[in-house]
């Protein structure tokens, strides 16, 4: 179990800019051929470095109070697996969502999501 894994660097590296709100940070850490998709039925909802800055970008210019606390993360080989929640999305409320990240080389190549609004 290696702490400077290139999947537990990468993970670390986007939450990091992903709570920043830090567009250009958040990119960096991903491929120019990024892919991210929700696991339960495998739908591609960004494809491309360009649609990744696009759409996070908006993201963070219109959620100030944006937040994604780590609950936990697991790491094995090329692939990092984070529990988390988010707080601070339009409409409110937190969102309780498992990210699996694969890495190749040190960006994030392909991504998939699974998410649960949780009650308040």
């Amino acid at each position: 179990m290696n702490d400077q894994s290139p999947a537990r660097l990468a993970a670390q590296g986007q939450l990091d800019a992903y709570n920043a709100r830090d567009i250009e940070a958040f990119a960096a850490w991903y491929s120019d051929d990024i892919v991210l998709m929700t696991q339960q039925d495998g739908q591609v909802f960004c494809e491309g470095i360009d649609s990744l800055r696009e759409r996070y970008g908006a993201m963070f210019e219109a959620t100030p109070d944006l937040h994604c606390t780590l609950v936990q993360r697991m790491v094995c080989g090329d692939i990092a697996i984070d529990e988390e929640l988010v707080t601070g999305m339009k409409g409110g409320g937190t969102v309780h969502a498992i990210a699996i990240y694969q890495v190749r080389g040190a960006h994030i190549c392909r991504a998939w999501f699974v998410r649960e609004v949780v009650p308040e």
